[in-house]
């Protein structure tokens, strides 16, 4: 049974909903016969370092990440350049990777789901499959009880991995659930957005991850 390298791409860390959805991974994983993982957090730069020289010896990896803007954290950017060293290297590692965002519809991540295949064809590294959800910010006030589903389903993919080398695109389409949301669904939730606790807790994540004084910066708008 080959090794498998869970890399958590989340500026978050273990309390990422990234984290939270890879460790189901592992689950089904180890269920299905695979030894127990290496999990490495991104955002550590013990991690950082020790992932690029690991992810030459894994036989299969799995890199979590949020989706940041219709594209990736920076940590993520600086670890793909990272892995120039690779590129025409024989037996690089199986690349699978698992994006989940805020947005309640998964289209918003398909964008990065290309590049990302890219990325592994650049490398050289067979694509296993990319998993991709919407609304995973729901993770962290969602007790477990009610994320049974999701959780079977993400631990399914694990199984799925250790036993065929790859994700099942069934599995994969369940596990990302309806690509857009209808009309009516998308007026609900413009309304929701906008009511008063809504806009609490993602005060509350700004101030919590020392961002709200800078919420109206502009890095690269032109002077």
């Amino acid at each position: 049974m080959d090794s498998l390298l869970l890399l958590n791409g989340s500026p978050r860390g273990p309390r990422s909903n990234s984290m939270r959805m890879l460790t189901q991974v592992a689950q089904g994983w180890q269920a299905g016969g695979g030894a127990e993982p290496t999990v490495l957090h991104l955002a550590r730069s013990a991690d950082f370092d020790r992932a690029v020289i690991e992810i030459g010896r894994a036989g299969k990896v799995l890199l979590g990440l949020p989706l940041y803007t219709d594209s990736m954290p920076g940590l993520v950017l600086g670890f793909i350049e990272a892995l120039e060293p690779l590129i025409g290297r024989e037996d690089n590692p199986r690349l699978g990777f698992l994006v989940q965002s805020g947005f309640m519809e998964p289209l918003h991540s398909r964008g990065l789901e290309r590049y990302l295949m890219k990325l592994a064809m650049r490398l050289g590294s067979p694509h296993v499959g990319t998993i991709v959800r919407g609304g995973g910010e729901a993770l962290q006030v969602m007790p477990d009880q009610a994320l049974g589903k999701l959780f079977a389903r993400l631990q399914d993919l694990g199984e799925q991995l250790a036993r065929e080398g790859r994700f099942d695109p069934e599995t994969l389409r369940q596990v990302a659930g309806r690509e857009r949301l209808s009309p009516v669904s998308a007026a609900a939730m413009f309304v929701a957005l906008k009511m008063p606790i809504t806009q609490f807790y993602w005060t509350q994540q700004l101030k919590k991850n020392r961002a709200w004084q800078r919420r109206f910066d502009a890095p690269h708008a032109s002077a």
